[in-house]
């Protein structure tokens, strides 16, 4: 039997709270002949092993395990969800013990928070609270915090793991969140207030809040916060009163990732080329994660000798570009790779109100390559995983002659970014401002390509059709 089955909770109110996790330790088999835990979703994903294990648990006589030996961006999720009945605005804690070894990607609790018509009206994960989890740790208990108020009825949440190495997972709970009645202190009201003052200025949905009825909820939620780091509760708030108002980009860059997304490329993606049937050139540039200068020069370097490469070596008679798997980033270097296919002139505009900015390339190629026939038909290829700065790439293509998008509709965060200093050495990216392409036409969405086709895993229709298309087909 676990040692921790279930938090016990101090008072009446506090037990009928939520409805119990079950099978919080992985102790029970779906089956006795079944390697999975049950009451838990696991979908199973190609590269991925996820089982019980009872070799390495943090208590009791199985932890669930998840594996990989692909160094990618695919994830495994172990799932599950939980009726609560919150009577006022408060807060609590999704905890798990997690262990990881050799982890490439990471490793992660998170929770989605449904309204009473199963619709997610907030989104939560260690990540984006400042908690990273990779290469080899010991056992930790880790916790995501969760505000909740009587609007949510249910709690989607569990773990992943995500690219190559292992993750263990152990003794989840739900619990109270600890604290005091006291105010805020000082510098939790300060930190607050820092972050308010962003969001009110730039967000483009301000207007869509009630910021007096926030402002009264920070301050209940306030009570007994005593550091900056404790501040996170409040933010987190803000950004999830944003997603309600339909702010689905916005979050908070830790400074470790900060700092990273300075320096180096954060993505582990990168770009590919080659040379399909019939003379076809190919190029799929993948997510993009810095604002180093010079490293972005590098990418966009990369990407124009590819090109450079196979167009030299022979005679195209069309391009696809392929942005399916393009998270997005950074978009600057993107954009300047891929300049020999976009063209000259226009790429898109930030639109905000009556204001619209043209967008300039920030990043420069030392020898930018023009093709040698800049007429061939062009196909851009999209899908759910074409996302933020990916998204925005595709729009550098919309409008041009000779060009074609094929696939699934876009990820849909598609408003711009901007970035935004705070006082703990973190970053607010905010949602400021909208997408338009070079002909004025305003992005508030989603891209939908001209030809919808749904490619599977051993069948790519949406390349097939591009292909197709360029050759006249």
């Amino acid at each position: 039997m676990k040692k921790i089955f279930f938090t016990i909770y101090a008072s009446i109110l506090s037990l009928s709270l939520f409805g119990q996790i079950k099978n919080v330790g992985f102790e029970t088999k779906k089956s006795a002949e079944s390697f999975l835990p049950a009451d838990w979703g696991v979908a199973p994903v190609v590269g991925f092993t996820a089982m019980l294990v009872d070799d390495v648990k943090f208590s009791g006589e199985h932890s669930f395990r998840i594996s990989s030996k692909e160094n990618s961006s695919n994830y495994l999720n172990v799932t599950q969800t939980v009726d609560i009945d919150a009577k006022e605005l408060k807060r609590i804690k999704l905890t798990a013990y997690i262990k990881t070894e050799d982890l490439k990607g990471a490793a992660a609790l998170w929770c989605q928070l449904w309204d009473g018509n199963k619709k997610m009206v907030g989104f939560e994960n260690l990540s984006s609270q400042g908690q990273v989890i990779n290469g080899t740790t010991d056992w930790k208990k880790y916790t995501l915090t969760l505000i909740v108020g009587p609007n949510i009825k249910k709690l989607f949440f569990g773990a992943y793991s995500l690219g190559s190495g292992t993750s263990w997972f152990d003794d989840f709970a739900i619990e109270e969140f600890e604290g005091g009645n006291e105010p805020a202190s000082a510098a939790v009201t300060k930190y607050s207030n820092e972050f308010n003052y962003i969001v009110k200025k730039h967000s483009i949905y301000t207007d869509s809040l009630n910021w007096a009825s926030i402002d009264k909820d920070l301050k209940s939620l306030g009570k007994g916060l005593k550091t900056v780091e404790d501040a996170k509760v409040l933010t987190n708030y803000v950004l999830q009163q944003l997603r309600k108002a339909g702010d689905n980009h916005s979050f908070i860059q830790n400074k470790v990732a900060a700092e990273k997304y300075a320096s180096s490329n954060t993505a582990q993606d990168t770009v590919i080329s080659k040379l399909l049937p019939n003379n076809i050139g190919y190029i799929s540039v993948l997510a993009f994660g810095s604002t180093n200068k010079e490293v972005g020069e590098q990418f966009a370097q990369k990407i124009q000798s590819q090109i450079k490469k196979l167009d030299t070596e022979n005679e195209i008679k069309g391009w696809v570009v392929d942005l399916r798997r393009n998270g997005g980033g950074n978009m600057y270097p993107m954009i300047a790779g891929l300049k020999p296919l976009i063209g000259n002139g226009t790429l898109g505009y930030f639109v905000k109100g009556k204001s619209k900015i043209e967008w300039k390339s920030y990043v420069k190629v030392a020898e930018e390559y023009t093709p040698k026939n800049q007429s061939n038909n062009i196909a851009v290829l999209i899908g759910p995983r074409t996302g933020s700065s990916g998204e925005m790439t595709a729009i550098t293509f919309i409008g041009k002659p000779s060009t074609k998008f094929f696939g699934e509709p876009s990820a849909g965060y598609i408003t711009a970014n901007s970035m935004h200093s705070l006082s703990d050495g973190s970053k607010l990216l905010l949602a400021s401002s909208y997408s338009a392409d070079r002909n004025g036409k305003k992005y508030l969405d989603r891209i939908y390509p001209e030809v919808v086709v749904k490619s599977t895993p051993t069948n790519d229709l949406a390349l097939e059709m591009a292909a197709g298309w360029i050759l006249g087909r």
